[in-house]
């Protein structure tokens, strides 16, 4: 073994020396892409010629082009047939840096004009090529850059997208657009779609991406033909890092600290040694367990149970120790080579590793018959790579992107407290490992059809999701309330979804292929594109769960004291030898499922220039969707079948009113599917929530109508403000409502209401600070706002007399600001981030018990202020710091049940032994601790 890895060690030393030999530095470098001023669209076959020498380049099938020159001052001029030909003075190039160059061509005005070069410097052609880029999308969208994305302490996608307009985050990953809830939203990474990687809800786990594998991301929020139609608050698109400009390697290495977790009690359960690397190593069902029909059926001998229930992880000790800093590793490495006939081959990798050790401290739960002190401690790791390829020669670009990412929470949940309900004190135990991994691997290619600005580009991609639960474990102990020489005895004697032990395990597959022609035209003597395409998506998932347990014998001798054991010894494997247990299996035939969906779409859009003022983006798309589910696989009992068939037109007219600012107006239709697992006639337990998730096989799709109105203002480069008002009709919305079913049971169920409505305002801006004064200071701070306010309305018919409520998911506002510094030598920077959002749904309740029904009211999530604080400080051009300090004020997280339907908590007062159905419950309320870390950063490039 040592042996082994020094060899391994020795070899990752040998390639890294390698690598790094290669960074002697060499020539500078002009890259850049070619645009049109008025599409937007890339220029192919533009010459680009070093006015004074022999050196030239012409843009590729992207419009990019790439010079390599020495270092020095030069003008270039770039020549293409139909439009002026534009000569760029002043461009420094400096060795081993290369120099980003994009470039804006425009016809000309008269054929007077054919002849005359447009004559400029670098600076003003970068900013022109930034105001071009900022006006010509096709639809209402926002987007983060990878730039902001380093200013920012995020280190999540998730936590990268609660910075765009009119978003926000929920449970850290799952993002809300518009105020509406992650069912609505569809996302894609590199363009490919992407499934859900949680088995209970419809939501991509953005927390899955490391936040420095992202070179932008871009939430559409009005559709167009192209893009997929399951959606209605955004499309997300992540695009990864693809091919450099330059050989480079980073690295860089942090350690954080949690005010709630770190240095303090931190306890789990069963650890191996693999589990600080994120994998599994003695938690999963054997092979050769016994099946549910021969336990159910009898069919053991008692050696046979023994052998079966000692081939399970019976280890529950808890262990304690103190909570370790937060771990967080990430290196980048990448190569450019120029091929022969001006052709290039790019590579990027990076390998991303976070580890985290977080408590949730004293959670308070006090609703219903529930009065509980919760500890929940989370041991996370996370390990992520991504490895690109690229290939681009004149008419042709080829990539291949991969993306591979492997979640590892262990959590474990101690409680404490009174179940008023079964006039019990209770200690209750939660042993949960959930390992989640993504695999993605696509291959697109782009390619110029004759000799003009027609394209066609293509895409296959698969995508490979886990989702795997091994041996969740939960035991309870109890004793009466009010006797306090009770001895606590474990609830043992029977097998329950609150008491057993779970394994679970979700796999599932998605096969993409799309294909898309563009081709240029002219239209009223403007120019135009018509752009077609199709794609073909085919989904599988295979779910399964088995649930478990050990059953006491109530006749056997002695059997009192082996429950008021302590848990460490609670199934020691004197108690299994001695016959005290028997094994029971109490999974259902409906606790596994098959499912597998088929997506066709084709699509037809044209964008047309009506006039100089004038864009108007239509078309329509239409999508054949079929979902086949079947519970259990084999001789199902359940089966659901769907096919469905929507036209989905849309239509987004910008009018520009100057050079600086758009008029944006779009209409379009889309749709929001059932997830599979919602449609799964299962239920889950929520041991947290004390609830049954469950799935309706009766579920339908939901239609929306959308309309949007945007006014925008580019002041300067970089700078922005807008205005948008938008409406949304919902006909078979989709909302979970959670039921009470007597004695502490609850259920959380999907639902279609007949209707709903959501209307929303969003203004966001961006702007120096140098109008206020000429000092230095000024002209370096940025402030950035984006507020929005959004009001929806259900049409509720599961509620007599039911008060108007909102969608579920959805906040009512949300806030998000920034104050960012710069020294002009980018030597030291600061930045100050503040979000809140407004009280959001999370369940749809019973109407509440201020009657004295004691049914539960709606579950809200209270308003919430974050306050974060970045310093990054360049010590060298190669080493850099960067100090994150998130969550400063520590705001209590509570969710509530709206008992008496004011839709605000009331903050009642309890006493212990009495809770009050007509006043507000306590779903959940803690703080989650304000986190320091530090984070040393070094980068090498040729």
């Amino acid at each position: 073994m040592k042996h082994s890895l020094a060899s391994a060690l020795l070899c990752v030393c040998l390639l890294l020396s390698s690598f790094l030999s290669a960074f002697a530095i060499d020539n500078g470098k002009v890259t850049g892409k070619v645009t049109d001023q008025k599409t937007g669209e890339a220029l192919i076959g533009v010459t680009v010629i070093v006015q004074g020498t022999s050196t030239g380049a012409v843009t590729d099938v992207e419009g990019r082009y790439t010079l390599n020159i020495a270092p020095g001052t030069y003008t270039l001029e770039f020549k293409y047939m139909g439009y002026q030909t534009k000569a760029v003075s002043e461009v420094i190039v400096k060795a081993g840096a290369p120099t980003q160059l994009p470039i804006i061509m425009d016809e000309p005005k008269s054929k007077e004009l054919q002849e005359v070069v447009i004559r400029g410097s670098f600076k003003q052609e970068t900013i022109n090529a930034l105001y071009t880029a900022q006006k010509n999308n096709a639809a209402v969208s926002d987007g983060i850059s990878g730039d902001v994305i380093k200013k920012s302490p995020d280190r999540s996608t998730g936590e990268v997208l609660k910075r765009v307009s009119g978003t926000t985050i929920q449970d850290n990953k799952f993002v809300i657009v518009r105020g509406l809830s992650d069912r609505y939203n569809t996302a894609l990474v590199d363009n490919a779609v992407l499934p859900s990687t949680e088995p209970n809800r419809k939501a991509f786990s953005f927390d899955i991406i490391p936040s420095n594998m992202i070179d932008n991301i871009t939430i559409t929020k009005s559709a167009t033909p192209e893009l997929p139609g399951d959606f209605a608050g955004g499309v997300i698109n992540v695009q990864t890092k693809e091919i450099p400009d330059q050989h480079f390697f980073d690295i860089s290495v942090g350690t954080g600290f949690n005010t709630a977790s770190t240095f303090k009690s931190f306890k789990s359960g069963y650890k191996s040694s693999t589990d600080f690397l994120g994998f599994d190593g003695g938690r999963q069902l054997p092979s050769s367990f016994p099946t549910t029909t021969s336990i159910v059926n009898n069919q053991l001998t008692m050696d046979q149970q023994k052998t079966a229930i000692k081939s399970l992880n019976n280890d529950f000790s808890i262990k304690e120790k103190n909570g370790l800093p937060a771990v967080n590793l990430q290196a980048t490495l990448g190569n450019h080579w120029n091929t022969k006939k001006d052709g290039s081959l790019g590579m990027i990798a990076a390998v991303t590793y976070n580890h985290q050790e977080t408590v949730q401290r004293d959670v308070l739960r006090r609703y219903d018959n529930f009065d509980y002190i919760d500890n929940v401690y989370k041991y996370s790791s996370n390990l992520g790579a991504v490895l690109n390829f690229g290939y681009s020669s004149g008419k042709s670009k080829f990539v291949w992107k991969n993306l591979y990412n492997k979640i590892f929470d262990d959590n474990f949940l101690y409680r404490e407290g009174d179940n008023l309900g079964s006039n019990k004190y209770i200690n209750y135990y939660a042993f949960d490992l959930v390992q989640k991994s993504l695999f993605k691997t696509a291959l697109e290619g782009e390619h110029q059809v004759g000799q003009g600005q027609s394209k066609i580009n293509w895409l296959l991609s698969y995508n490979k999701v886990t989702n795997n639960q091994p041996d969740q474990r939960k035991v309870s102990y109890g004793k009466n309330l009010g006797d306090e020489t009770a001895i606590m005895t474990a609830d043992v004697g029977t097998v329950g979804k609150a008491n057993n032990r779970l394994f679970s395990n979700l796999d599932e597959n998605i096969y993409i292929a799309s294909a898309n022609y563009s081709h240029p035209f002219r239209f009223l003597n403007n120019k135009s594109t018509l752009k077609v395409g199709g794609l073909f998506q085919y989904r599988s998932r295979d779910f399964y769960a088995r649930y478990l347990g050990l059953k006491l014998d109530p006749l056997k001798d002695g059997n009192t004291e082996i429950a008021q054991r302590p848990i460490s010894s609670l199934f020691g494997n004197d108690a299994i030898d001695n016959g005290y247990y028997t094994l029971d299996d109490i999974t259902s035939s409906v606790d596994e499922y098959r499912a597998t969906t088929t997506t066709g779409a084709g699509y037809a859009q044209l964008d047309n220039r009506l006039s100089d003022k004038f864009r108007l983006v239509w078309g329509v798309r239409v999508e054949s969707f079929s979902l086949n589910l079947k519970a259990p696989i084999d001789n199902p009992t359940v089966k659901v079948d769907h096919s469905w068939i929507d036209v989905l037109p849309s239509a987004n007219l910008t009018y520009s009113l100057s050079e600086k600012s758009n008029l944006r107006g779009s209409y379009y239709r889309t749709v929001a599917r059932p997830e599979l697992r919602e449609l799964a006639p299962l239920s889950y337990y929520d041991y947290e929530m004390s609830s049954l998730i469950n799935g309706n096989p009766r579920l339908l799709r939901s239609q929306i109508d959308n309309a949007d109105i945007r006014y925008e203002l580019f002041p300067n480069a970089g700078e922005i403000f807008s205005g948008s008002v938008f409406y949304k009709h919902f006909k078979n919305p989709i909302e979970s409502r959670v039921t009470s079913s007597g004695l502490s049971q609850y259920d959380v169920t999907p639902y279609n209401y007949p209707s709903a409505y959501n209307i929303g305002v969003e203004v966001e801006l961006r702007k120096k600070l140098s109008f206020l004064g000429e000092s230095s200071v000024l002209k370096n701070t940025t402030f950035y706002a984006n507020v929005a306010y959004i009001k929806s309305v259900v049409d509720d018919n599961s509620i007599v007399n039911a008060k108007e409520r909102p969608l579920s998911g959805q906040s009512n506002y949300v806030i998000n600001t920034s104050l960012s510094y710069t020294l002009p030598n980018d030597k030291l920077s600061f930045n100050l981030l503040y979000n809140r959002i407004g009280q959001r749904l999370y369940l749809v309740g019973e109407g509440g018990g201020a009657d004295g029904s004691g049914k539960l009211g709606n579950i809200f999530e209270s308003p919430r202020n974050l306050l974060d604080f970045q310093a990054n400080m360049n010590i060298s051009k190669r080493s850099s710091f960067r100090l994150n300090v998130k969550d400063i004020l520590n705001a209590k997280y509570r969710f509530y049940y709206d008992q008496n339907g004011n839709n605000k908590f009331d903050n009642p007062v309890y006493k212990r032994g009495t809770i009050n159905s007509g006043e507000d419950y306590v779903l959940q309320q803690y703080r989650p601790g304000s986190t320091i870390s530090l984070t040393y950063s070094f980068h090498l490039s040729k």
